[in-house]
């Protein structure tokens, strides 16, 4: 119990070890040791607590999703900092400026399908979505069926995106007149279904500082930390 108690402790917080030395009255070998242990046997759930996609059925009566027969849920990148080894500090620069990793995550209504972690923070979206539906074990997408996306992925078989040059955040919609076209009323109810990875990632940082902040551990281990938060993000829903 004490052992998962300092990780999540320390994923929770962003507590450095020499704290959780003095909180937990553990030796730095013993903190570390422990848990790197509790990281991998989170990680070991990976089949287990990752959903299994479900797709929107033709008489769904959910406001946002009934619109979208067959879909299986969204997908977005999102920005998480690394601490790169100084000559891998370009690539891993984001066009923030920021050291990050690009992390894909895709989710059903609620909960994550699939991550891909590793990119570096100058690749662009659409390049690490072509990597995650190319590898062996990667993401599929069975035939009829699709993700939605926004507009910075091409609209491809598997992926449905919205209409470009039409309002389509959900605060325009809001605070603008109602949509008047049928590419504008699509727009709407799209955003209103795809936002619910925007909620998810918003969530899953949310509940985990080590997500937020910058990070000392090098980029193999924050990409197992990140895995790791998704995965218990799951477990907690």
């Amino acid at each position: 119990e004490d052992m998962v108690a300092m990780f999540l402790f320390m994923l929770g917080h962003h507590t450095k070890h020499r704290v959780i030395k003095a909180v937990f009255v553990r030796s730095g070998e013993t903190v570390s040791r422990q848990f790197n242990v509790v990281l991998n046997a989170a990680l070991m759930l990976h089949k287990e607590l990752l959903k299994k996609p479900e797709p929107i059925l033709e008489n769904s009566n959910n406001n946002m999703w009934k619109w979208f027969k067959n879909c299986l849920g969204a997908l977005d990148g999102t920005y998480i900092h690394v601490n790169a080894l100084n000559c891998d500090k370009v690539r891993y620069r984001s066009r923030k400026g920021d050291i990050t990793t690009n992390v894909l995550g895709v989710c059903s209504q609620d909960m994550f399908i699939y991550i891909l972690l590793g990119w570096e923070g100058s690749a662009i979206d659409g390049r690490v979505l072509r990597d995650a539906i190319s590898r062996r074990n990667g993401l599929r997408v069975p035939q009829g069926h699709y993700y939605q996306c926004d507009d910075g992925y091409s609209n491809a078989q598997g992926f449905l995106a919205p209409y470009r040059g039409q309002r389509y955040h959900l605060t325009e919609f809001r605070h603008g007149p109602n949509p008047n076209t049928p590419e504008k009323f699509f727009n709407m109810k799209h955003s209103a279904a795809r936002n619910v990875i925007e909620r998810t990632i918003g969530l899953l940082k949310g509940r985990w500082a080590i997500l937020r902040l910058r990070t000392w551990y090098l980029v193999k281990t924050q990409c197992r930390i990140i895995s790791a938060c998704a995965l218990l993000h799951n477990h907690i829903r």
